[in-house]
């Protein structure tokens, strides 16, 4: 009696290109063809399934299979033809290599591969080269046939708000209603002087909202804006080449005139963000939460009702935000749990500010007098300090080789271990910083910073506050920060809060 014949166990691996291939065969008919290959040629089969570029060797489901071939249980791959594993030749090339290590086959419908055989292996290869000068004559296809589409006007992203996509021509045709709302943002913002933030408030009290259904904000009102679609114009760019502009490509929602109003308007009130800037408020960047050391942001509110309901401007005032609303939106998804410190109206904090540098003003002669006297309990101060800090700098590097050796026993992965370090890494350098200016301290060195001190301090009290940029620099050139912390909102009624000044 004949033995049974074992059957071969493969990893059977369809893709559907992004390019737009009329030869190429969707998944649901490479599965169905792969299948009835592997029933008919005694084949059990795992599929591995996705859609992505040839060019691209990371795609996801391409990694998983790799991964699972490393087991050593599986006797090749199963591929429509060799070109669904990549068209370019040098990822082409790795892949060959790992096959022939793990001594697997190749399997497609027309041929089977054994690349332990020379033979095979430059066939294979020939068949790479022609599937990668197929794959660049096809994309040099499509974008002659984009580009001659974007001579004619065709739009292929997504249609801006007021607009839509002709479903034959692909054209943009004004949608009257939405129209309106483009119109009015132009007029608000070019004729009646509104800024963006008051635009937004104006349109989201009116109940208009964006294509995707949500309010507007300050980003959704800068796009439109900006976008030449409004004057009927279609801009394609493309990579090293010059960007291809189509005047009169479709009918214009707002004049030229009105758009380059807004194009100059936007350059005029363009501001560097806080992160890059300091001089927005008086108080921007000096202002952390003591219990989640995030640095608080400002923002205008209205003081009545009426006043939001009429957008007057005079009426709001300068608000410290709470830390949850004073975070990044990554922040905000990142955070579980909020902070429980509340907002306040800015112009407390800075009086509360302006109040104890008054006070320090008043204690720097004794300061200076306490330095001199006990010149070397000063001295002894810096040494402990210093002493201080080299022991923390010594921690943290045992922190480091903790690190390293958790990484090679398997408890950190690659990026828990970069993270970690990196993180030791930042640590370790402030604290250098700190130990470079407490190199040299002498008396005289201390009394001449806090003589310097106190009279950055005499020329702050002394100026007018009003310029906030101003005010904001000379600021932080007294202060390093100000923690500032409030247990309770002020509905009812002010209540308290207390600040604790850094001085630089």
């Amino acid at each position: 009696m004949l033995a049974k014949k074992l059957k071969k166990l493969v990893v059977v691996y369809v893709r559907k290109s992004r390019l737009k291939d009329v030869d190429a065969i969707e998944i649901d008919r490479q599965i169905e063809l792969l299948t009835d290959y592997a029933n008919s040629n005694n084949m059990e089969y795992v599929i591995f399934s996705e859609e992505g570029s040839s060019e691209d060797w990371n795609r996801p489901k391409l990694k998983e299979m790799l991964r699972e071939l490393e087991r050593g249980i599986y006797d090749g791959v199963l591929v429509t033809d060799q070109d669904r594993l990549t068209r370019d030749r040098t990822d082409f090339g790795l892949f060959v290599r790992f096959m022939k290590a793990k001594s697997l086959m190749l399997f497609t419908l027309n041929k089977t591969y054994n690349f332990l055989n020379d033979d095979d292996i430059f066939y294979t290869g020939i068949q790479s080269e022609m599937d990668n000068h197929f794959m660049r004559m096809t994309k040099r296809k499509l974008l002659r046939g984009r580009i001659q589409s974007v001579k004619k006007g065709t739009f292929f992203s997504i249609a801006p708000i007021g607009y839509e996509k002709d479903e034959f021509t692909k054209k943009l045709v004004p949608n009257e209603k939405r129209a309106a709302v483009v119109r009015s943002i132009y007029d608000l913002y070019v004729n009646k002087g509104y800024n963006q933030t008051e635009i937004c408030e104006h349109l989201n009290l009116l109940g208009y909202t964006t294509n995707e259904g949500k309010p507007f904000t300050t980003r959704s009102t800068s796009i439109i804006l900006r976008n030449v679609a409004y004057i009927g114009i279609v801009r394609y760019e493309l990579e090293n080449e010059e960007p291809i502009h189509v005047i009169d490509a479709h009918p214009a929602l707002i004049d030229e005139d009105t758009f380059n109003k807004a194009q100059l308007n936007l350059a005029q009130n363009r501001k560097v963000p806080q992160t890059c800037q300091r001089g927005v408020y008086s108080l921007s960047r000096l202002l952390v939460c003591p219990k989640c050391n995030q640095t608080l942001s400002f923002c205008m509110k209205y003081n009545k009702r009426s006043a939001r309901k009429s957008l007057i401007k005079d009426e709001r005032e300068l608000y410290v935000l709470n830390c949850f609303a004073s975070k990044s939106t990554k922040g905000k998804r990142e955070t579980a749990v909020k902070c429980t410190n509340y907002g306040v109206k800015a112009s407390r904090v800075e009086a509360a500010i302006f109040a104890q540098l008054k006070l320090k003003l008043d204690m720097i002669d004794n300061e200076i007098e306490t330095i001199i006297r006990g010149d070397n309990s000063y001295i002894n101060e810096v040494e402990q300090k210093q002493m201080s800090l080299s022991n923390r700098l010594s921690a943290l590097d045992e922190q480091k080789k903790r690190v390293q050796n958790g990484y090679k026993n398997g408890i950190y992965n690659d990026e828990e271990a970069a993270e970690e370090i990196e993180s030791i890494r930042r640590q370790q350098g402030t604290i250098k910083q700190e130990l470079k200016t407490l190199e040299g301290a002498t008396v005289k060195a201390e009394v001449d910073r806090i003589q310097e001190t106190k009279e950055k301090i005499e020329h702050l009290l002394s100026r007018d506050t009003s310029n906030q940029t101003k005010t904001n620099k000379l600021l932080s050139e007294v202060i390093d920060k100000v923690y500032y912390w409030k247990e309770k909102n002020d509905v009812g009624g002010e209540k308290p809060f207390e600040i604790l000044i850094e001085y630089n």
